[in-house]
């Protein structure tokens, strides 16, 4: 099979979901669309306008808001590309900006949380998590990477699988093909220490005791959700294979 899979920040590499993909056999092709760069000869770095040729699709995460996307074309190009692959019964994941992006181009809304959410945060997974064919048997209270402060409404009929106190939108399901996932399973460890440093600029800190407590959190937490990232992507992308033989 042949994923696609859209970086939207050169920071947000498809990290443990890449090397999953590629550990079962399958294509991936990396675009990065917002600066018009291709990992794939075969293709040019902009969204495709079509499904045809990919077998699913991963959107990950990004610095920017959709809030702003006047200064992003790849945003509404991104969107309807989601929406496309929805009709082609393709699937589809969407991480953090990503996630928020498969919201809003199914009616959804997005908008500022208010607040940071940062670091290995555990998840709340709701019942529906247990019946859904991603999602069922994680960990209770599994800690996961976030970095973002957008959030999203769900549109009408996406199901919630997980939720946090502080910030309700996290995993869900719309139809039977679309995955959200506000958190970050796919980061590797040389990304996540990059974050460490990224964050400090931001907050304006001395980096050194982020990226000593981003070494703590690594030897604590990145092996489980490593591990739980790659389950998932398993069962992605037999999702795919699925959607393909019954296309």
């Amino acid at each position: 099979m042949r994923i696609l899979f859209l970086m939207n920040d050169e920071g947000s590499p498809p990290g443990v979901l890449l090397e999953e993909t590629q550990a079962q056999g399958h294509r991936p092709s990396v675009l990065v669309p917002y600066k018009d760069i291709s990992h794939d000869l075969e293709l040019p770095g902009s969204v495709p306008t079509s499904p045809d040729g990919f077998d699913g699709l991963v959107v990950l995460g990004g610095a920017m808001s959709i809030l702003d996307e006047a200064d992003y074309p790849f945003v509404d190009q991104t969107r309807q590309l989601l929406r496309a692959f929805n009709v082609a019964r393709k699937p589809v994941m969407g991480v953090c900006f990503g996630a928020q992006l498969l919201a809003d181009a199914h009616g959804g809304g997005v908008k500022p949380l208010g607040h940071t959410e940062w670091g290995f945060l555990p998840q709340t997974w709701l019942p529906t998590a247990q019946e859904d064919i991603l999602l069922k048997d994680s960990p209770p209270d599994l800690p996961l990477m976030q970095w973002h402060g957008d959030t999203f409404d769900l549109p009408d009929g996406a199901v919630p699988l997980s939720t946090r106190p502080d910030c309700p939108g996290q995993a869900f399901r719309i139809g039977d093909l679309n995955w959200g996932l506000q958190f970050h399973l796919e980061l590797d460890q040389p990304t996540l220490m990059n974050w460490a440093k990224l964050h400090a600029a931001e907050l304006k800190d001395e980096p050194a005791p982020h990226i000593a407590q981003m070494e703590k959190d690594v030897a604590t937490y990145h092996k489980p959700q490593a591990g739980f990232a790659r389950t998932v992507m398993r069962r992605w992308l037999a999702v795919c294979e699925e959607a393909k033989a019954a296309r």
